[in-house]
């Protein structure tokens, strides 16, 4: 079995064109063309379908592709296995994550970890819940970083409790609370997170007997900040957020405190690579600090 071929096969479905995958991958045109007629050979029936867009798979080659990317992930972990015996540490870490963690905690733990493993590529992507727990079935990712993956198809490490905080304009009559109750909200305009980026929100808000008028929705925390900031409604964000980014909206605590638990997962710890094991290290590591520095 050649892996190569399998590895040709799920770039050009991903980027859509034989062409682009030949440029990635470092072969000619002719040269991917002729990986893909051979694998098709090999399995005995065509794997995908051209069409005017570019390169799709077809039923087939859907089914297979879930079992092909598992077969490249063992593979990966095979070779830096090997690495890992010959005493160099390389390979390539994929890491789903939030966009808050992408921001305020994978860029210290990265550095941290490259001091001592500078030959490891990382990619990291980051989107909500819903598709890092998508990209985590289809094992595009070795690693996951987010809220909620406690009963999830992985294996899940809690890391810490991150608050979950009220959001209102300067100014507003409930920036003189010392803690917002939650039925506050039922009063206010409201600004919501867009679907698969408000799974905390939307808990939050299912304890009220009703949720409050939505008025605006916006995947950027960012964006919501400052459409608070301008007064156009009350909102819910997290505390790792809301204490790293500058602003003029005022913070306060809700009544009672609503939290959710960022933790880590892995398809299987005990298959995943050495690699990504090290880097599991580095990230308990890097909240253990962030822990012990908050407690002064």
């Amino acid at each position: 079995m050649n892996i190569r071929k399998y590895e040709a096969y799920v770039r050009a479905v991903e980027l859509g064109s034989l062409s682009k995958a030949a440029e990635e991958l470092g072969y000619t045109q002719s040269g991917i063309s002729h990986m893909m007629q051979s694998l098709e050979e090999e399995v005995g029936f065509p794997l995908m379908v051209r069409t005017p867009s570019g390169i799709l798979p077809n039923h087939e080659g859907e089914l297979l592709l879930p079992i092909i990317r598992q077969l490249l992930n063992t593979s990966e972990s095979l070779e830096q296995h090997i690495a890992k015996i010959k005493g160099a540490d390389t390979g390539r870490i994929r890491i789903a994550a939030y966009p808050s963690v992408a921001t305020y905690w994978l860029p210290g733990i990265i550095r941290n970890f490259q001091k001592d493993y500078p030959r490891v590529e990382i990619q990291i992507t980051e989107m909500g819940s819903g598709a890092i727990e998508e990209i985590m079935e289809n094992r595009q990712a070795e690693l996951c970083i987010y809220a909620g993956g406690e009963k999830k198809g992985f294996e899940w490490i809690p890391l810490c409790r991150d608050r979950m905080l009220a959001l209102v304009p300067p100014n507003h009559p409930l920036a003189a609370e010392e803690a917002i109750p939650l039925e506050a909200f039922l009063k206010e305009e409201f600004i919501m997170p867009m679907p698969d980026y408000d799974g905390e929100v939307r808990f939050i808000l299912d304890k009220l007997p009703r949720w409050p008028h939505i008025s605006f929705s916006a995947c950027s925390d960012y964006a919501i900040i400052n459409m608070v900031t301008e007064g156009l409604g009350v909102s819910i964000l997290s505390e790792l957020l809301l204490q790293n980014y500058r602003h003029q909206a005022v913070v306060r605590p809700m009544d009672p405190p609503q939290e959710r638990i960022l933790g880590m997962g892995v398809p299987q710890i005990k298959t995943a690579s050495p690699v990504t094991r090290n880097f599991m290290r580095y990230v308990q590591e890097y909240v253990r600090d962030l822990k012990e520095a908050a407690r002064g």
